[in-house]
């Protein structure tokens, strides 16, 4: 059994040579995108799949980074679209249930030293379903307010939205007005029960408890797919179809 956190690798075929080797000996391969695991996500997952906001439309998903990660480790995680947009990508292909046909990207920069390396700080995407929905991902790598993650779906009955969770709910009003505490400051602290839960998943295919793994070798390689595809918009200005998707 094997654990390990995302990308396997920045090479497809390697990602996929992986899986293989896990599959010939008979163990799991988990890779590590913990957001499924948050519980307010798979709230609002469950909301989408037993049509509680009717017929899905449009997926918005907002990820905006605090602090910004320093420029040695962005000089090795791939870039933006593998290292951040791949949660995105992750949690649209689950929340829909389906793979986007073609997908469009715009990035942009505003913190020199992340240009400097040939990366973007942010980016929009729209990706395009073959049934008609539509999803947007709106990620940045500066968040000063600290670390913002929502996601918004709406149907033809309803909306249903993931807000951003704090330390408390405690709101205090004054004449100054409404004061609460800021975001999160980070994903080690938004994403505490999710890691936890994401771990004991890990321990259920050890023991045996759980047969399949929440995320499958389809996931992570349409994941980078997607992200690739994403990247290559973004640097080209064209929207780009989807193939390879398994």
């Amino acid at each position: 059994m094997f654990f390990c956190e995302k990308p396997i690798s920045l090479n497809l075929q390697e990602s996929d040579e992986c899986y293989e080797l896990s599959k010939s000996k008979g163990v799991h391969l988990l890779v590590a995108f913990q957001r499924r695991y948050d519980p307010t996500f798979v709230k609002l997952k469950t909301v989408v799949e037993e049509g509680g906001i009717g017929t899905l439309q449009k997926v918005r998903t907002v990820s905006r980074d605090n602090p910004v990660p320093s420029i040695e480790y962005l000089k090795t995680s791939g870039g933006i679209y593998h290292d951040c947009l791949s949660h995105d990508i992750d949690l649209i292909r689950w929340i829909t249930g389906m793979e986007p046909v073609e997908v469009f990207s715009y990035g942009t920069n505003f913190i020199d030293e992340i240009k400097g390396i040939d990366d973007f700080d942010n980016v929009d995407c729209i990706l395009k379903f073959s049934n008609g929905i539509i999803a947007n991902i709106d990620v940045s790598r500066k968040a000063v307010y600290g670390y913002d993650q929502t996601i918004t779906c709406l149907g033809d009955k309803g909306v249903v939205t993931a807000n951003n969770e704090t330390p408390t709910t405690v709101v205090l009003g004054t004449v100054n007005g409404f004061h609460s505490d800021p975001n999160h400051y980070s994903f080690p602290t938004r994403y505490k029960e999710a890691y936890t839960f994401e771990i004991e998943h890990y321990i259920d295919l050890l023991l045996g408890v759980t047969k399949v793994p929440k995320l499958t070798h389809k996931d992570v390689h349409n994941n980078a797919i997607i992200a690739h595809a994403l990247e290559e918009s973004a640097r080209t200005g064209l929207a780009i179809k989807l193939h390879g998707l398994i």
